[in-house]
C-alpha cells in the first residue's frame, strides 16, 4: 500500500513538474519573433490597456503569446507528429502522410469559391480590348497528380473534377489549359514536386510552361540554362507536420548565359521585403538576376525566387526570344517559371491579388497604360479552390 502511494505521488509530481516546468521556462526563455519551422511572426505579449481588456482583444492576443512563446513548442509538434504516424494515423493538419515520404496536401473542392473566382476573371477578360488575348494554366496540385502515392484511406477530391468545372466556368475570351492527365502520365512525374511543399519543382513548371505555349500557339525557346542547387529545403507541408526524419529538398535555380534580366520591385512588399541586392533608381528598389542569394541558407528557400510575393514586379529579359511586353496574373508557382518565362518574353510585369489594396491602380488601367497585348494567368487549382482576392480584378 505504502509503495503504491509512493508510485501515485512520484507520477503525480513529476506531471505537475512537466507542467510548470514549461510555464516557468516559457516565462524565462526569451520570445522569439520569428518562427522559421512555422513561416510566420508570432505574437508578442500584449499591451495591456483596460480598453483591450473589455473589448477582449487583451485576452485573445496573451492566448495566442502564451500559444507561439511556449517552450520547445517546434520540439513538441514534431513529437505529436511522431505519435500520429506511431498510430498509424495518415493526416495532420489537412497534410497526408505519403509514401516515398511525400507530404501530399488535402483537396476539398469549394464550387461556390471557383465560381465567384472564375466569375470574377471572366469578367476582367471580357471587358479587354478584343485585340488583348488571355491564356489560363492552371497547374494542377502534387495530391492529383501524385494521387498514386496518398494513403488508401483518405477524404480527398478529384481535381481532375475541379479542373473541368474550372474550364467549363471560363469564358470563350480565355484560353485554358491544365495539364493534369498529361502530368499524371508523364514518366519520372515524382520530380515535378517537392516532397515536403506544396511547390511544383523547376521540371513541373517546365512542364507547365510547356503546355501552356503550346496552347497559346508559341514556339517554345530553345535554349541552355546554367543549374545551381540549393540543398536542405523544408517546405510549407513540413512545417505543419514536422518530422524528424522526413527526407529534405532541393531547389534548383536556372540561369540563362545570355539572358540579362533586370527585377524593378514597383509594388508593395507582399508578404516579403525586398533582396538585399536592391539598389535605387529613379524611387524604384532593382536588382540584376531573378534570385535572392541571402535566403538561400533561410527555413523559407522558396522565397530565393525574386525575394518571395510582391504585388507587382516588372522584369526585363535582354536576351529572350520575343520583345513583346506580358501580363501574368499569379500566384507563388509561377516563381518558379520565371526563368522560362524570361528565356520568351523581353517585358514582364508579375501581378499578385493577394496584396492588392484600394490605392493600387486598377489591372485594366495598367493594361492600357503599359499597351499590353498578352495577358496570362497562372494559378494552381488549390489557390482558385480557396483565394478571395480575384475581387480585385472588378
Amino acid at each position: 500500500m505504502k509503495a503504491e502511494k509512493i508510485r501515485n505521488y512520484t507520477v503525480i509530481c513529476l506531471f505537475l513538474v512537466f507542467i510548470f516546468g514549461f510555464c516557468v521556462f516559457s516565462f524565462l526563455e526569451d520570445d522569439r519573433e520569428f518562427s522559421e519551422m512555422e513561416n510566420r511572426t508570432l505574437q508578442q505579449f500584449p499591451e495591456f490597456s483596460f480598453k483591450n481588456v473589455k473589448e477582449g482583444s487583451f485576452t485573445k492576443q496573451f492566448e495566442t503569446y502564451m500559444a507561439d512563446q511556449v517552450f520547445l513548442k517546434d520540439e513538441l509538434v514534431s513529437v505529436k507528429t511522431l505519435s500520429e504516424l506511431a498510430f498509424l494515423k495518415s493526416k495532420q493538419n489537412d497534410v497526408y502522410f505519403g509514401s516515398d515520404s511525400f507530404y501530399l496536401k488535402e483537396f476539398r473542392e469549394n464550387d461556390e469559391q471557383i465560381d465567384k473566382n472564375i466569375s470574377y476573371l471572366n469578367a476582367f477578360a471580357d471587358n479587354l480590348p478584343d485585340d488583348v488575348s488571355v491564356s489560363f494554366l492552371l497547374a494542377p496540385n502534387a495530391v492529383s497528380v501524385l494521387s498514386d502515392k496518398l494513403p488508401l484511406i483518405n477524404d480527398n477530391d478529384d481535381q481532375a473534377d475541379a479542373a473541368k468545372h474550372i474550364e467549363n466556368e471560363l469564358s470563350d475570351r480565355i484560353s485554358f489549359v491544365c495539364p493534369i492527365d498529361d502530368m499524371k502520365n508523364a514518366g519520372g512525374k515524382e520530380g515535378f514536386y517537392y516532397r515536403t511543399d506544396h511547390h511544383w519543382t523547376a521540371e513541373g513548371a517546365k512542364f507547365g510552361f510547356d503546355a501552356l505555349m503550346n496552347k497559346m500557339g508559341e514556339s517554345i525557346p530553345d535554349v541552355s540554362f546554367k543549374s545551381e542547387s540549393i540543398k536542405n529545403f523544408y517546405g510549407t507541408m513540413y512545417s505543419q507536420a514536422p518530422f524528424a526524419l522526413a527526407k529534405s529538398d532541393e531547389i534548383t535555380l536556372l540561369t540563362q548565359n545570355d539572358n540579362k534580366i533586370t527585377v524593378k520591385y514597383t509594388g508593395s512588399a507582399g508578404d516579403h521585403t525586398v533582396p538585399e541586392a536592391c539598389e535605387e533608381k529613379d524611387g524604384v528598389s532593382q536588382k540584376d538576376g531573378l534570385f535572392a542569394d541571402e535566403l538561400k541558407s533561410v527555413k523559407d528557400k522558396y522565397a530565393v525566387f525574386m525575394g518571395g510575393n510582391f504585388t507587382m514586379l516588372e522584369i526585363t529579359a535582354e536576351g529572350a526570344e520575343s520583345d513583346e511586353s506580358v501580363l501574368i496574373l499569379k500566384d507563388s508557382y509561377c516563381n518558379t517559371m520565371m526563368p522560362y518565362f524570361c528565356s520568351k518574353y523581353a517585358n514582364i510585369t508579375m501581378c499578385d491579388l493577394r496584396y492588392f489594396g484600394m490605392d493600387t491602380q486598377a489591372v485594366s488601367q495598367y493594361i492600357a497604360d503599359k499597351g499590353i497585348k498578352k495577358v496570362i494567368c497562372v494559378y494552381n487549382i488549390d489557390f482558385i479552390n480557396t483565394d478571395n482576392s480575384f475581387v480585385w480584378l472588378e
